[in-house]
């Protein structure tokens, strides 16, 4: 058995972990090294840190320590701390970000994580440029949730820069990739045994190797303790224990085992915080190895020395630490607090009130889990009631900002059962009834939030039951609107948009808040006052410290831009949308996103990931993204000639006539029509039609009015096209005209469809719908008519979504360090963007950009 960088039994794993760093990377990698207790996760790190060291890589290291757990950003101030002075050459906004998080801006600034973990990435990516850069994150489960937040953001981020992300952890970091540390092998673990000064032999080496379990860590001090104390394994025979638990004794015992005043300066320095430990009381515990001092201070050799320190002491012991630490911390508030928090044991107001300014001080900063933590043990600690129920809703509130939905719901069920105020109730129900909105539990979200009975709720109850889309759920909160007393308008016309069947004929007035009034016109197919209404709500969503807000308005205005034939615009806000989502945690937010992508890509005939992104939408409970899911299906399979299974997709918008949604079954009601005509199906079809009344507003009947064509009543092509409301939305006036160019055609009236379709290509030519196009041009040519296309649009079809942003951007004269800033990218991915459409772009350099675009 190989012996790696003086570690037995892990050559794989530290093969694959230094292969990133040595020779030094060209391109990103990010790994996860997931492994319970022992296993060797800090070893395998040191020994990479190592490698990349002596291939030249800068190292930027950290390790997480329980002790900052609750202080927002102090694990990144840490990691960053050797590079801080490189932080107000960042970007503007970006080093106010970062520099606010730490607490060390000369002025207040709104917190963004949003904006602070793209700070994270252009500093991380910067550096590289200088020198490959490794940075080794340890212990990452005790890592405060806005470090790691902003970390993992920037993870998923990197893409060509020369940067190697490892984290150690207990527990899988988000979606990071992961390398699993699994126990040694019984021959790995013999020979580790073997490297013991004193290995045990015959019967207490088979009781070390069963209690071990192949955990390093615990054979090597299993080995120990056998060797000191031979009957020991008889009585571990008797008491199994796994073996982080038995390692956790074993240390204890170790521990126990040290002079008083070391256990007392280990205690200490377990409580962490307290400058210029006593090196001459933790000598003894230093010639143990359970520990290391040098300048920085106390090490602990493993976190689960110090977890046998702290914990294998009475709390009174522990209590008496912790206040210690606190007299000599009065400096630094939050530290201050979290120490008088952790001595008390009953509630105490001034350590309470302490710990709520600790709050606001994190809130201030984006530390919205560390400002929920310390206004839930502020809450424990209120002497009075109404304080606790005050401090336990605004936990709840920050909880909510950081996307912690179980938490929120865990807070604000302990509201509830204090039988607080009736004004209290309703908000801890608004509350709840976000965390099962976002927990995938929409009916139990909206029983609660029909319970609270608020506009607010009510008007997100709306949301919910749009999304849903079930009868029932629409029945309810149309009841719970006209029994509320005195609604606003805008709430009014809020709910009935989300629920109404068929509410594009129902006329729209602007007012109130313009996220409300401009998703309401989304949904009333008042599709140009959206896109202004909602691009105006998001000037303001867009300022620092309400960034995390706009995911609603985001996620309207895709669609709405998308519906008006504004493609890339639709694509940019789709990125936006998932980079917030992925900020602040809104899963639903994402997955919209995902879909509007899926279908530009889907209509512009980029298939590749079309079926990754609509796989878990296909059977989502939420009618809505359902419904758009098969939509979006038929239209690829259409798209490609495959009619049957076009057909299977779309005949999910319909069930005996019935819709999936009450909005988007409808919105694929002609592309239904199509499939079905061809493939011999034209039942469902005819079923759906039949439902659609003649009052249905000017975008519905357009689209009933291709069905019917598509299904052998011409004559309605024509009425259609003489409504000039049709106009509004491009795509389905397009896709009306190419139907009706063809049957004209096929009638011999060549004259008659030649401006028809020339009409529907310039649309599809403009929204780069390629599939589209490729018929409107094979229909021209049918009818005798070149049609050939301008120059540089096949060349823009070509690219990425992502890529045609960078290049029109580029093109207006943006650096790659300012289009870095806008995307929320690195400047090294723009660089590499570019690089990569020039040539498919047939141009030399960004100077002929502006000529191309």
């Amino acid at each position: 058995m190989r012996m790696a960088g003086g570690l037995i039994g892990r050559d794989s794993e530290l093969s694959r972990l230094c292969r990133p760093v040595d020779p030094p990377p060209v391109a990103s990698e990010v790994r996860v090294l997931l492994g319970e207790p022992g296993m060797g996760k800090t070893a395998l790190l040191t020994a990479v840190t190592e490698a990349a060291r002596s291939a030249g890589l800068r190292v930027l290291p950290v390790a997480g320590r329980e002790s900052e757990r609750d202080l927002a950003f102090a694990g990144l101030h840490q990691l960053l701390r050797p590079v801080l002075t490189r932080v107000p050459a960042l970007p503007g906004r970006q080093a106010q970000a970062l520099l606010g998080a730490f607490g060390i801006a000369p002025e207040p600034v709104p917190p963004d994580a949003l904006l602070t973990g793209i700070a994270v990435l252009t500093l991380l990516s910067g550096l590289a440029e200088e020198r490959p850069l490794l940075v080794v994150v340890d212990d990452a489960h005790w890592l405060d949730r806005a470090s790691l937040d902003a970390l993992t953001f920037a993870a998923r981020r990197l893409d060509s820069e020369p940067v190697v992300l490892l984290l150690g952890s207990r527990s899988p970091v988000g979606d990071l990739p992961e390398l699993i540390l699994r126990p040694l092998t019984t021959a790995a673990a013999g020979s580790l045994l073997d490297a013991q000064p004193r290995p045990p032999a015959g019967s207490a080496r088979e009781v070390v190797l069963a209690q071990g379990a192949g955990n390093p860590l615990a054979l090597i001090e299993l080995a120990k303790a056998i060797a000191n104390d031979p009957a020991a394994g008889r009585r571990w025979v008797s008491e199994p224990m796994p073996p982080p638990q038995r390692l956790g004794a074993l240390l204890a015992a170790q521990v126990g085992a040290l002079p008083a005043a070391t256990r007392e300066a280990l205690l200490l320095a377990a409580v962490g915080d307290l400058p210029g430990p006593d090196a001459a009381a933790l000598a003894p515990a230093e010639r143990a190895g359970l520990i290391r001092v040098d300048a920085s201070g106390v090490r602990f050799a493993h976190p689960l020395v110090r977890a046998a320190v702290y914990h294998h002491v009475p709390f009174a012991t522990r209590a008496a630490a912790h206040r210690t630490v606190a007299a000599a911390v009065r400096d630094r508030p939050d530290r201050h607090a979290w120490h008088l928090a952790a001595a008390a044991l009953e509630p105490d107001e001034r350590v309470a009130a302490l710990l709520e300014e600790t709050a606001d001080q994190a809130r201030r900063r984006g530390g919205a889990a560390a400002a929920a933590r310390a206004l839930e043990r502020a809450a424990a600690l209120s002497p009075v009631e109404t304080d606790q129920v005050r401090r336990l809703l605004a936990a709840a509130a920050q909880a909510q900002t950081a996307g912690q939905a179980d938490w929120v719901r865990d807070l604000a069920d302990r509201v509830l059962a204090l039988g607080a105020d009736p004004e209290l109730i309703r908000t801890a129900r608004e509350r709840i009834g976000w965390a099962q909105v976002w927990s995938g539990q929409h009916a139990a979200a909206l029983e609660t939030l029909l319970s609270a009975g608020s506009p607010t709720a009510l008007g997100f109850a709306a949301t919910v039951a749009y999304q849903s889309g079930t009868p029932a759920d629409r029945a309810a909160v149309l009841l719970a609107l006209d029994r509320m007393r005195a609604p606003s308008p805008a709430l009014r016309q809020w709910v009935r948009a989300c629920a109404e069947s068929f509410a594009g004929r129902l006329s729209f007035t602007p007012g109130g808040d313009p996220v409300i009034a401009g998703s309401a016109a989304w949904l009333l197919e008042e599709t140009e006052q959206a896109v202004r209404l909602l691009r105006e709500a998001l000037d303001r969503l867009r300022a620092p410290g309400t960034r995390g807000g706009s995911g609603g308005a985001l996620s309207a205005l895709q669609w709405a831009c998308f519906d008006a034939g504004r493609w890339d615009e639709a694509l940019a806000v789709a990125r936006e949308a998932q980079d917030i989502a992925a900020a602040y945690r809104l899963g639903p937010v994402g997955a919209s996103a995902g879909l509007l992508v899926a279908t530009v890509s889907a209509l512009r005939g980029e298939y590749d990931q079309v079926h990754d992104l609509l796989a878990g939408a296909m059977t989502d409970e939420y009618r809505s993204s359902a419904a758009r899911a098969r939509h979006t299906a038929g239209l690829a399979a259409l798209a490609q000639g495959q009619v049957a299974a076009a057909y299977a997709q779309f005949r999910h918008l319909f069930t005996d006539g019935e819709a999936l949604h009450h909005r988007v079954s409808y919105l694929g009601l002609a592309d239904l029509a199509a499939a079905a005509e061809r493939a011999g199906q034209r039942r469902l079809a005819e079923q759906a039609l039949a439902s659609v009344p003649a009052d249905c507003g000017p975008r519905l009947r357009q689209i009933a009015d291709r069905a019917r064509g598509l299904l052998g009543e011409p004559s309605c092509y024509e009425t259609a096209l003489a409504d000039p409301a049709g106009e509004r939305w491009p795509l389905e006036r397009a896709q009306l005209r190419l139907d009706h160019g063809e049957w004209l055609r096929r009638q011999r009236r060549i004259n008659d469809a030649k401006p028809v379709l020339a009409a529907a290509l310039e649309t599809f030519r403009r929204l780069r719908a390629r599939p589209l196009a490729q018929r409107a041009e094979a229909e021209l040519r049918a009818c005798g008519v070149s049609a050939t296309a301008g120059p540089g649009t096949d060349a823009l079809a070509e690219l990425t979504a992502q890529q045609r942003e960078i290049v029109l951007l580029a093109g207006r004269g943006l650096t790659n360090a300012e289009i870095a800033d806008r995307l929320f990218l690195s400047p090294r991915t723009v660089a590499s963007h570019l690089y990569r459409s020039y040539p498919k772009l047939g141009v030399a350099g960004r100077h002929q950009l502006r000529d191309l675009i």
